[in-house]
């Protein structure tokens, strides 16, 4: 559990958090969330112990444990990459160092021998009770689920790009356990499969965690309570990400009714004072109004939800119907084989993602796609009045190095886009004295926005788009995602962020193997075909392998673990015959009462964290002790239900 009691926060002129009170409970699932600069990373810094407030503290009980992941900067050894991960549990593997020095020293001196028995006894028994065993099991179930290979355990941490040594810090940090994870953009370099399994991690963590993510699919799976940097302030929200855009525009629309009916109230009073004050006969009732506006608890104006800013692209030429074809492509790189045999046909007008793990060849296809990388056999084919446009992962390299903001997006954009630009630029954060910065000083990520938004003002019928995502916040995303979606052309995309690809793929192409698999439709029926498609490549290869097993034979979908037959507890998949089929029925009738009962204990939990958030409550220890007493025991029947339903479960 985690106070945070009167923070202030600033630097120079500008204040970040003035009087934030907060908690943090166990078990709590908190996502972060705010405009950019508006003090995430401060914050996370603060609970961390990196930064210190101006004012006011954080509480912790003694003994608790907070790991932190930042966006840069990580503190990594030199070791290899299996080394580092295990460096996690550093005191148990000193107390096997300890151990084995100790029985190498009774194996020089045989007379000490009995007298250091003892001691080796203990350190085994200590060993083993804290799960010294499981230390390699651990570390090979979290590299895998972040997506290192059995070959990559053995690399340098210092060979490694740095999304991957992002990869390796977080590894650690989540076998280190600690009570309260702090997660800042832990997203920012992981591909779809990385994601699902860091979701099913958080899932099941034990302690509490807070993360910054602008991944609203990957906020929507793992939080139970926003926390809104709003105004200096932190305000909060049970449930997930899409419950609290729906809550924060509810309380807005009520906080301004609010506001409003004072401020009619208010003129009501001002003008009767106004009007009587001069007259003996109303002077007295003129004051008392006086004093009564002076009573008044002026509300503060809410501040309105950000809103996004659409725009259309300038109309594009039409092409023909035919944008690209590809017959029988192969492309290598020295000994590997990245395509073989690989005919594609893209038409106008489709929105075409294509998906598959880093690594696959995805960037590769749409270098192909691009004419920007040679095929070693096959034929390349772009369809007639196709003017394409390439946003490439290094497109922020070839921006013009003479400009400002404003003046490169106003060289880039046609005469009639031109009242738009600034509005373009302000979507992308680039507002206010950011579109006068020089280009050369802009960081990263703000040469990436701006690359991307040259290239969105420039007329084509065809974009390709390779991770346009990375680096735009949640609102950025949608005046993207809405500007693609009415969007005349074609589009084919790179895309990690699932909710942008949900929303804007009709036609999806997985890469890998060699080769590519087309599913027409939406993302969502994608993943069920490839469900579908693994499962029937598994039953096969059960039945060539002679496990049988048909119908009945282990199903795995995307990120699943699967279930045979011959682990099922009476008579394979699927059968309900007999008294297993009864015992399944009752399991599953305590399945949903469990999940029922979760749920209600939830939200409870939320409701009484979203109390205990509030500064007020701490004036009365009386009222705070009964409250934390309560969420403590509300912590403690959610464990147990979530224990229940596990074992129920499997």
């Amino acid at each position: 559990m985690l106070k945070a009691m009167g923070i202030h926060r600033g630097f120079a002129t500008q204040s970040i958090f003035e009087g934030v009170d907060w908690f943090v409970g166990d078990r709590d699932r908190v996502g972060l969330v705010g405009p950019n600069g508006s003090g995430k990373s401060t914050w996370l810094k603060m609970l961390a112990g990196e930064e210190s407030p101006n004012e006011g503290r954080f509480e912790t009980p003694k003994g608790y444990r907070i790991g932190y992941l930042p966006q840069f900067s990580f503190r990594l050894g030199t070791g290899t990459v299996r080394q580092e991960a295990r460096a996690a549990f550093e005191p148990l593997l000193a107390l096997r160092r300890e151990q084995e020095s100790l029985e190498r020293e009774m194996e020089a001196n045989p007379a000490e021998a009995e007298s250091l028995l003892g001691r080796v006894g203990h350190l085994e028994e200590q060993f083993k009770d804290r799960g010294g065993y499981d230390i390699d099991r651990k570390v090979d179930r979290v590299l895998r689920g972040l997506g290192f290979s059995l070959a990559d355990f053995e690399r340098l941490v210092g060979e490694l790009s740095g999304g991957w040594q992002m990869r390796v810090a977080l590894a650690r940090l989540l076998l280190e356990q600690p009570d309260l994870l702090l997660l800042d953009e832990p997203t920012n370099h992981l591909d779809i499969e990385a994601r699902d399994w860091l979701e099913g991690f958080l899932a099941g963590y034990p302690g509490s965690f807070v993360v910054v993510s602008h991944d609203r699919f990957f906020l929507d799976r793992t939080v139970n309570r926003v926390s809104d940097i709003m105004q200096r302030k932190l305000v909060d929200y049970s449930g997930n990400y899409s419950k609290f855009l729906t809550e924060r525009e509810r309380r807005y629309d009520a906080a301004m009714k609010a506001w409003e009916r004072q401020q009619e109230e208010i003129k009501r009073i001002e003008r009767f004072i106004e009007r009587f004050k001069a007259k003996n006969t109303k002077a007295t009732q003129a004051q008392s109004r006086v004093k009564m506006l002076e009573k008044i608890e002026r509300l503060e104006k809410p501040v309105l939800p950000p809103k996004t800013i659409h725009f259309k692209f300038p109309s594009p030429d039409r092409s023909e119907r035919i944008v690209f074809r590809l017959e029988d492509v192969a492309k290598s790189y020295g000994s590997l084989q990245v395509f073989e045999k690989v005919d594609l046909l893209i038409e106008r007008g489709q929105k075409v993602a294509l998906v598959g793990p880093n690594g696959a060849g995805k960037s590769t296809l749409m270098r192909i796609l691009a004419d920007q990388e040679p095929i070693d056999r096959g034929e390349r084919v772009t369809g007639k009045s196709v003017k394409m446009e390439f946003f490439a992962q290094d497109a922020a390299d070839r921006l013009p190095k003479d400009l400002t903001v404003l003046r490169a997006a106003e060289d880039q954009a046609p005469t009639s886009f031109i009242p738009q630009v600034r509005g373009l630029l302000g979507a992308f954060l680039f507002s206010g004295q950011a579109v006068d910065k020089p280009i050369p000083v802009l960081s990263g990520g703000e040469r990436n926005r701006l690359a991307l938004a040259l290239m969105l003002m420039t007329p084509s019928n065809l974009f390709l788009m390779d991770e346009p995502t990375n680096h735009l916040d949640m609102d950025s995303k949608d005046v993207l995602l809405h500007a693609l979606k009415t969007f005349e052309g074609t589009v084919v995309f790179v895309s990690h962020d699932r909710f942008f690809l949900s929303n804007l793929a009709d036609r999806v192409i997985e890469v890998g193997g060699g080769t590519i698999y087309d599913y027409p439709g939406d993302y969502e029926s994608f993943l069920v075909h490839k469900a579908e498609r693994e499962a029937a490549q598994l039953a096969a290869e059960e039945r060539a392998a002679g496990r049988g097993g048909g119908a009945n034979a282990s199903r795995s979908g995307v990120g699943g673990a699967g279930v045979s037959g011959a682990d099922s507890s009476a008579g394979g998949v699927g059968e309900s015959n007999g008294d297993g089929g009864g015992k399944r029925k009752a399991s599953a009738h305590q399945l949903k009462k469990l999940e029922d009962e979760i749920a209600e204990l939830e939200e409870k939990k939320a409701k009484l964290g979203e109390l205990l958030s509030r500064g007020e409550i701490y004036a009365d220890p009386a009222k705070s002790a009964f409250y934390t007493k309560e969420y403590q025991e509300i912590v403690e029947k959610l464990d147990s239900a979530l224990e229940s339903w596990a074992e129920l479960a499997e």
